[in-house]
């Protein structure tokens, strides 16, 4: 693959190369769909494949894959008016541009029976905005702990972490025992920190202390104090005596190979992904992993870990066959076939009840229940930088790379926490002040019931 650049326009039976006025040679109009999953590729890629060979729209479809690249690439085509016909979902990608009229709203092109078919996937504030509706997610996702079963019954770990303090203690125990056989206790793909800890470190303390990406619903302002013990405790995960080493520049895929070859007792990840990886990218044996709760500090639960929506698409507003584009899109990725087959193979968890109620399991997959949604998980509101990114721009670091510099930097945690808290809310109370933001403050906001 190439910075910047796809790693193949996925085309197939539809013969001809595209001119510049987005047109195949034999007169196909071209839609252009860009994902940043490589999880379900080859399942969306049948499935186009098939839409290309059978649809009488005279519509070609091209599928580019960007993986780690997507937001960067998404940020060069909008700002030279050369964003795709439909977009995978990516929430950075989404709020980032949402405000901007980017995405078109697909209430405009959506009947009454499809209305009726998606209205539970309807959230007011998050996926439809102002009566405008942006994107229909068909699966949720979430994070679990993922380990390796063979390397916990070697060391003699009877059964998953639910403690911070107990992971700390597997993790020194695995690498303390098997570190010789180049096995060790804990990986996450640190190159990145906001990927690596929006899945673990962001749904820990929701869970924790009911603080969204560092945002107090009930006191309406950013507070990053309670941070510290956590903090404390992803130190010595990320030391020589717990992890994997290189994590500091290990991406999520080369984590991913190292676990299916048994080099790695857990790691962090989304439950959407995981199975379709391993049965397809890196094929690891069902009975060699299995699913858990992340850890917390506590162990006890005082709020909900957010469901992120996944298996959606975005319509660019400004395509020139937008609605086109939103046919493309009904056509392939909403069909009861399609959702069925999506949750079957694994690809994501589905939201949708009639999917659910419809859709055959494969053991493999029906046996690990944390890949599921459970009790602890729900949707949680927007924090205000999510609700509009341009709303809270803050001086200086974001607060991932503010925390690698505590557990890899060695920064004091106390004056960096601070720091944090009074640059998010001066940045927060800014946006309010020049009319870009809102005050975001929930009365007896319960994060149990968020």
């Amino acid at each position: 693959m190439t910075a910047g650049a796809m790693t193949a326009a996925l085309v197939t039976g539809c013969g001809g190369g595209k001119d510049e006025s987005g047109s195949t040679e034999d007169g196909k109009t071209v839609i252009t769909i860009w994902s940043k999953d490589r999880h379900d590729a080859n399942f969306i890629q049948e499935r186009i494949d098939e839409y290309n060979e059978t649809n009488t729209d005279n519509v070609q479809v091209e599928y580019e894959l960007y993986t780690d690249n997507f937001e960067q690439a998404v940020d060069l085509a909008a700002q030279s008016g050369e964003l795709p016909d439909i977009l995978k979902l990516q929430d950075q990608v989404y709020n980032k541009y949402v405000n901007q009229g980017q995405w078109a709203d697909l209430y405009q092109y959506m009947d009454d029976d499809m209305k009726e078919y998606f209205k539970d996937e309807v959230y007011e504030g998050i996926n439809e905005i102002d009566g405008k509706l942006y994107y229909i997610p068909t699966c949720g996702t979430t994070g679990r702990l993922i380990y390796n079963t063979e390397i916990f019954d070697r060391v003699g770990i009877e059964a998953p972490p639910t403690t911070m303090e107990e992971m700390v203690e597997d993790a020194k125990l695995i690498t303390s025992e098997l570190s010789g056989e180049g096995i060790y206790g804990f990986a996450q793909h640190m190159k990145s920190a906001s990927s690596a800890l929006e899945r673990s470190l962001d749904l820990q303390m929701e869970r924790e202390t009911g603080i969204k990406k560092g945002f107090d619903f009930a006191k309406g302002e950013y507070d990053f104090s309670g941070y510290k013990e956590l903090l404390g405790y992803w130190t010595e995960l990320l030391s020589d005596e717990c992890a994997f080493p290189g994590c500091e520049a290990l991406d999520i895929d080369p984590l991913r190979t190292q676990f299916a070859n048994g080099k790695i007792g857990m790691y962090i990840s989304w439950t959407h992904s995981e199975p379709g990886v391993y049965m397809d990218q890196f094929p690891m044996d069902s009975d060699k992993w299995d699913v858990a709760p992340i850890p917390t500090v506590s162990g006890e639960d005082v709020g909900k870990q957010n469901i992120t929506f996944t298996s959606a698409y975005l319509i660019n507003a400004e395509s020139k066959n937008a609605e086109l584009a939103f046919k493309v899109y009904k056509d392939i990725f909403t069909t009861e076939d399609f959702l069925i087959g999506y949750q079957e193979g694994g690809y994501g968890v589905s939201i949708i009840p009639d999917i659910v109620e419809k859709a055959a399991l494969s053991d493999e997959i029906a046996d690990k229940e944390w890949l599921q949604m459970q009790d602890i998980d729900g949707v949680l509101p927007l924090t205000p930088q999510e609700k509009n990114a341009q709303a809270v721009v803050v001086e200086g670091e974001d607060y991932y790379k503010t925390f690698e510099s505590v557990y890899y930097g060695g920064e004091d945690v106390d004056a960096a926490l601070a720091d944090l808290t009074d640059r998010y809310n001066k940045a927060y109370q800014q946006g309010i002040e020049d009319g870009t933001g809102t005050e975001v403050k929930i009365e007896n906001y319960d994060p149990m019931n968020p």
